[in-house]
């Protein structure tokens, strides 16, 4: 499995002195909603506990772990989202299951 990392996510990295990040699938309870549960890809900056229950791919030298609850829907690619303070490395190529 590869992952290309976008010149936005390589500098968004490098500010932050990031090696190892770790996508997990958050479930969220939405109260008083008709969703029930609502599901996002949360990234965290530093690598799980125990790895079983991830894919692992090494790029450029840094490490990513994608839980395995994720589906993978096609290429690959670390880039970057939001705004400011509140930008966070995005994946690419992924969707929460149904």
């Amino acid at each position: 499995m590869k992952i290309k990392i976008s010149n936005k996510a390589k500098k968004f990295i490098q500010d932050r002195k990031i090696k190892d990040v770790t996508f997990i699938l958050k479930e969220l309870d939405v109260a008083g909603c008709c969703v029930g549960i609502a599901k996002e890809i949360e990234p965290i900056y530093k690598a799980p506990k125990d790895a079983s229950g991830y894919r692992y791919i090494q790029a450029d030298g840094y490490h990513v772990f994608i839980s395995r609850r994720i589906k993978i829907i096609g290429p690959l690619t670390l880039t970057t989202e939001g705004f400011w303070k509140l930008k966070r490395l995005y994946l690419d190529g992924t969707t929460v299951p149904i």
